[in-house]
């Protein structure tokens, strides 16, 4: 299942890197989803910004987010908590490996008009909470253009794509990456993306481990994506 999973993403994003050291960084990152173990500040996960509350997007309370149960990440479908907190840890053990400036992972959810992005995680510079991928976000923020667009975009000169117009206003770091998580049917259930303060600071390693992440995550997100709209139509 994995090895079709790695041919068909790489496959849909024309991507050229080696499939197989995809695989293997697969299992890293799904080793770190169920054994990492570590103390995080409540409010690091659950913020409340600008009137959004992540905790009642999940319609979660205090007392639940302070009991986490751990489980089968990927058999359960209905601990948003701990699934939350073990994905921070897994893409800040990337994060740290290559010394990303910032990260965050978006979850995305469309309509008929624009989709919404919420930032489930992040780490770093200030990030919106919460923004509509109109026409004007789409062009000054790369991770809303690969929610809209469902491709992967990567910049290794942030200062060559202002000067030539394909982003706009204020960006954070001189290389980005925004790297779609997708489900199998093809929908856009999320963004993870991260940056650098230097110009082309991201590797074919990093790239491979940042998409063997979306890879894997996939599933989680899907189950959070379930949670959150469950939750809208309930």
């Amino acid at each position: 299942m994995a090895c079709a999973q790695v041919r068909d993403y790489l496959q849909t994003q024309g991507l050229k890197v080696s499939a197989e050291e995809v695989r293997m960084a697969m299992l890293a990152v799904q080793s770190v989803l169920e054994l990492a173990q570590a103390e995080i500040d409540m409010s690091v996960l659950w913020y409340e910004e600008n009137g959004f509350s992540l905790a009642q997007k999940f319609g979660l309370n205090t007392a639940v987010l302070h009991q986490l149960q751990p489980t089968d990440l990927f058999t359960i479908n209905n601990n948003s908590a701990y699934t939350l907190r073990q994905m921070y840890l897994a893409l800040d053990s990337i994060a740290s490996r290559y010394h990303n400036d910032t990260f965050a992972l978006y979850l995305y959810e469309s309509d008929d008009e624009a989709g919404q992005l919420y930032r489930l995680l992040a780490q770093g510079s200030k990030l919106p909470a919460r923004i509509e991928c109109g026409q004007q976000q789409v062009q000054q923020y790369l991770f809303a253009r690969t929610a809209t667009t469902g491709w992967l975009n990567q910049v290794n000169n942030v200062q060559q794509w202002l000067a030539d117009g394909s982003l706009v206003d204020e960006q954070v770091g001189a290389s980005q990456l925004a790297v779609p998580v997708t489900s199998g049917q093809g929908q856009i259930l999320g963004v993870l993306y991260t940056t650098h303060q230097h110009d082309n600071a991201i590797t074919e390693a990093e790239l491979i481990d940042w998409i063997a992440m979306a890879i894997v995550i996939t599933p989680l997100l899907q189950n959070l994506h379930n949670a959150s709209t469950a939750l809208i139509k309930g």
